[in-house]
This record gives C-alpha cells, sequence and structure tokens, in this order.
C-alpha cells in the first residue's frame, strides 16, 4: 500500500506557481506577436499611402503639362490667347482654364475636330477632387484627395526676340488676379502646385522643431509636410511648363 501511494505523489499534477508562470509567458508572447503584426501593418499602410500620392501627383503634373504645351494652339491659324483668367484664378484652391482650338483632346481623352471652333479646358477641385471640364459639357475627375490647386503665371516683360536677349523666358510670376487688367500679357510659362493628401489616416506625428510655414510659389503656407498634425500624410508636387504657343512669338499668323 506505501509504495501506491508515493507512487500516486510522484504522478501529481504541476502546481499554481507553475501554472502562473506559464500563463504570464504565454500572455507575453502574444503581446509581442499582436503588437509586432499591428507595426507592419501601419508600415504596410504608410508605404501604400505613400505609393498612392506619388502616382496621383506626378500622373495631375503630366497631364497638365501636356495640355498647357497644346494651350494657344491654332493649327494654321497660329495663336490664339493661351487664358482665361476670372476672379477664380486666384484664391484657396485656383482654377486654370486653357483655350485651344484644331488640336489635343477633350476632357475623356477624344480628339478634337480639326475645324472646331476654340475649345476652353477648366481644371478646378471641387469636394478634394481634381477636375477637367470642357466648353463640349465634357466633366472628368484627374485625381482625388487634392489638398490644395494653386496656379502661378510666368510674363515675359521683354518686348522683341531680335533685340532682347531674354525674350520668351519669363521675369516674374504672378497670380491670375494681377492679369485680370493686363490680358495681353505676354505669358510663357506656368507653374502649378498640387498637395495631395493620404486617402486615409496613417498616425499623427508633430515635430516642435520642424517650420510652421513653408514657401510654395509665392507665399507662405502652413507646413504640413514634415509634421502632421491631423494624422494624414501630404506631399507637394510643383511643376514649371514652358508654353510652346504665346501671344507675342515672333512668326505667328496673328
Amino acid at each position: 500500500m506505501k509504495s501506491k501511494r508515493s507512487h500516486v505523489k510522484k504522478i501529481y499534477g504541476q502546481s499554481l506557481v507553475e501554472l502562473m508562470i506559464s500563463l504570464a509567458l504565454g500572455l507575453g508572447i502574444s503581446a509581442l506577436a499582436v503588437e509586432l503584426y499591428v507595426g507592419h501593418s501601419g508600415a504596410v499602410n504608410f508605404q501604400r499611402s505613400l505609393s498612392l500620392m506619388q502616382e496621383q501627383g506626378r500622373y495631375a503634373q503630366e497631364l497638365l503639362s501636356a495640355q498647357l504645351k497644346l494651350s494657344g494652339y491654332a493649327g494654321v491659324k497660329g495663336v490664339v490667347n493661351s487664358f482665361v483668367f476670372s476672379g477664380d484664378t486666384d484664391g484657396e484652391q485656383d482654377v486654370l482654364e486653357i483655350q485651344i482650338a484644331g488640336a489635343g483632346t477633350d476632357c475623356m481623352g477624344g480628339p478634337l475636330a480639326t475645324n472646331s471652333l476654340i475649345q476652353r479646358k477648366r481644371f478646378y477641385v471641387k469636394n478634394n477632387v481634381l477636375y477637367c471640364f470642357d466648353s463640349d459639357g465634357i466633366r472628368a475627375p484627374i485625381v482625388q484627395n487634392v489638398d490644395s490647386f494653386q496656379v502661378v503665371y510666368g510674363v515675359d516683360l521683354d518686348e522683341s526676340i531680335f533685340f532682347d536677349s531674354g525674350y520668351g523666358s519669363a521675369d516674374v510670376y504672378v497670380d491670375g488676379s494681377a492679369l485680370l487688367a493686363e490680358p495681353y500679357a505676354n505669358v510663357v510659362s506656368v507653374k502649378v502646385a498640387i498637395v495631395i493628401k493620404s486617402m486615409g489616416f496613417v498616425g499623427g506625428s508633430q515635430d516642435t522643431n520642424t517650420a510652421k510655414e513653408v514657401w510654395v510659389l509665392n507665399s507662405y503656407v502652413e507646413d504640413r509636410f514634415t509634421a502632421s498634425p491631423d494624422g494624414y500624410l501630404r506631399r507637394l508636387f510643383v511643376n514649371t511648363t514652358a508654353l510652346r504657343n504665346f501671344k507675342r512669338y515672333e512668326g505667328s499668323q496673328l
């Protein structure tokens, strides 16, 4: 009988202390696994948002640059006024309106008739979407999550290609509102600044050492690129396009 009892004591289960240690180790490993998963998901989300912003910004830059190079073109007729200025051409969200005749495409990518009248294309932002709207009534979205859309125009103050060495180059960049009273100003280039915001919340960060304002085109704006107080990423895209058809080009048929 004694040998049986001693045998029962030897195969008795784990103590309470051992059980608590096992649970603590299990919880620690589970917490580490969750932390690694959350960190990896955040990094993937960050890279995805950054990639999407880069794609949207570059696409908008390329499309607007191609449209600006065609602005003012009228085929064998020479050139027409490249831009239509209004009170909306300078504001919190600028409006870019170009004119073209006999070439290019409409806002959906369809070809314009070679004998068509002067066509207008208006680029503007509504509900954080950059749209193209043409004189045929076609409207198409270009990119989403546009936080800011700003345009300035490079004006050449020189008079002649034969007497002014700087003819054809911008001497000053001004807002569209400044050209309302100067409809025949010699605009030879255009700078476009687009701020793209991430589609989703990435995570806020505030760096007190960064500047509170940054210079964009011709004014200071709030720095939301190196710091993200609201948790959304933002990227600034600035592009300068030299115009091929400008009003005072000597040799045009107008």
